[in-house]
């Protein structure tokens, strides 16, 4: 009897390395050309994320997407040690979008001392036309072209 139990064993064994060696089975996606593969669907969602940080000035600003169905984003920057310029228009569906800015006191440049904190979250389906200027405190309009 223990005689045919380890046969039988054996046998399972040898069989059983068999089909562990063979590999898995492969997957077979949707198609309409083979019969047999199940149809699938995926869900795209869509994310964008742009950051921002001046450390001259200060200044710090986001702009993130997420979740969204259909989106359209066109951001205009412009920076440099003395001011910031930034134009963000966007349009999406269906999701989350976020976009803010942070201001430190330009005399302490300390993290704890916000002169401005700004941030706006929009779910849903939204029109965004969002324009932010942030300059030093002492400079006049003349400099901010560069003309003297």
């Amino acid at each position: 009897m223990m005689k045919l139990v380890a046969v039988l064993s054996a046998v399972l064994l040898v069989v059983g390395s068999g089909l562990a060696f063979q590999g898995p089975e492969p997957i077979k996606l949707g198609s309409k050309s083979d019969p047999d593969a199940p149809l699938f669907s995926y869900d795209q969602k869509i994310r964008d994320t742009t950051t921002l940080k001046n450390y001259h000035l200060g200044m710090s600003a986001y702009k993130t997407f997420y979740g969204c169905e259909r989106l359209s984003s066109e951001i205009y920057l412009d920076s440099n040690p003395d001011w910031v310029d930034i134009a963000i228009l966007a349009n999406f569906t269906q999701g989350t979008g976020r976009m803010g800015y942070l201001v430190l006191n330009q005399d302490s440049m300390d993290i704890r001392d916000v002169m401005v904190d700004v941030s706006h979250e929009f779910i849903g389906n939204f029109t965004i036309d969002e324009k932010i200027l942030v300059m030093k405190r002492d400079m006049n309009e003349t400099s901010v072209f560069g003309c003297l």
